[in-house]
């Protein structure tokens, strides 16, 4: 019966490819990068064949199958289908993430935030498409055609943009690592401690910078990691009525993280096409100064509005075009003053800007002169 298994399978693939293509138009929508993006939905479906080869060597190998062992340690079955779902979506998301992380360091395919969410739902939504055409065919052959609508329709609904939800979170922490770096010097002035990023430098003998990007990607993982064990958990429980919302309330957050403005930042930028400062690095650090301090108190209007004037002394900044984004997205969406914020910046806060410096080089002049001049 080689000829109607080919059959079922390429009628399986016809259906499962109709929501991807419908995904596809969607998130094609949201990007120029197409080309790349197909070159990663096509990765997100060789991912699958991963999976399997992993399931062939356990089954091969039983004695490296550390869920297998655990779930025989344990008696109560839910602790056992808890643990199987967390090793299941860790394996998964790593996977989905493989192709993008790898391209990335190679060609640095990334260079926002929303890139590395884009770039993350395209390769889940491959990854989808390639587990749903197993699904369709075993549960068409299983239970026959009758069965097959109701489960195809929560697949490619549900299921498909549960998978998009998941990687979307490690794509979003995955991006937002990438610019570690900015992250830390913006934290030099909001006075943000990183303790965990600290402690694993101190323990690993690397840059604070470079720990704050693996304790992010880390915890992106355990994000996607954890949404995905409570979905496969809900569905094991066939708690369909909380599957639906928690699936609504993931998707929306998502959006949310896309349409903000810090996701849209271009951290990655040739240095030799950087343009200098025409501030000196003394001023331009009390001024950062200050708009830290007035970000930490929610004065995001002024924060806004000295920002704006910061950038056009020294454009490339990504520090303060950082805390610009991160204000804007602070405002009340659909306010009509945040609208008007975005387009005009009034010159309101010169005279504060000039007292907050003179007394900062105030302070300067006064150290400078407690010091004993050296013999």
């Amino acid at each position: 019966m080689p000829g109607g298994i080919l059959t079922y399978y390429a009628l399986s693939a016809l259906l499962a490819f109709i929501p991807a293509l419908i995904w596809l138009s969607v998130l094609f929508k949201k990007t120029k990068k197409r080309g790349l993006q197909v070159i990663i939905f096509l990765s997100g479906i060789f991912s699958v064949s991963l999976i399997f080869a992993m399931q062939y060597f356990l089954n091969l190998f039983p004695q490296f199958d550390i869920v297998n062992f655990l779930e025989a340690k344990i008696t109560d079955q839910n602790a056992g289908f808890i643990i199987l779902f967390i090793a299941v979506g860790m394996t998964e998301e790593i996977v989905k993430q493989a192709f993008v992380r790898f391209t990335d360091r190679k060609f640095l395919l990334i260079e926002t935030i929303n890139d590395s969410i884009q770039f993350s739902l395209v390769s889940a939504l491959g990854f989808s498409f390639a587990e749903n055409i197993f699904y369709i065919y075993s549960i068409w052959t299983s239970f026959g055609i009758q069965q097959l609508f109701i489960a195809y329709l929560f697949r490619s609904i549900f299921t498909t943009c549960a998978h998009l939800i998941f990687s979307g979170f490690f794509g979003y922490y995955y991006g937002v690592a990438k610019f570690s770096l900015n992250i830390r010097e913006q934290s030099r002035w909001t006075g943000k401690k990183h303790i965990i990023a600290n402690f694993l430098a101190k323990i690993r003998g690397i840059s604070k910078s470079q720990a704050l990007k693996e304790e992010l990607i880390i915890m992106g993982l355990l994000i996607a990691m954890d949404l995905h064990a409570i979905f496969d958990f809900l569905l094991q429980l066939n708690q369909i009525l909380l599957v639906i919302p928690f699936v609504l309330i993931g998707y929306l957050i998502l959006m949310h993280l896309l349409k903000s403005k810090a996701g849209h930042l271009i951290m990655v930028t040739d240095v030799d096409n950087q343009k200098a400062s025409t501030m000196s690095k003394t001023d331009e650090e009390v001024v950062i100064e200050l708009v830290g301090m007035w970000f930490n108190e929610k004065r995001y209007v002024d924060v806004i509005h000295i920002c704006e004037r910061l950038l056009q002394r020294d454009p490339d900044n990504k520090v303060v075009q950082m805390f610009k984004a991160q204000a804007l997205d602070k405002m009340e969406h659909g306010s009509i003053y945040s609208k008007i914020l975005k387009k005009i910046f009034p010159p309101k806060q010169q005279k504060s800007l000039e007292k907050f410096i003179k007394e900062k080089n105030k302070e300067g002049e006064i150290q400078n002169s407690s010091i004993p001049p050296k013999s």
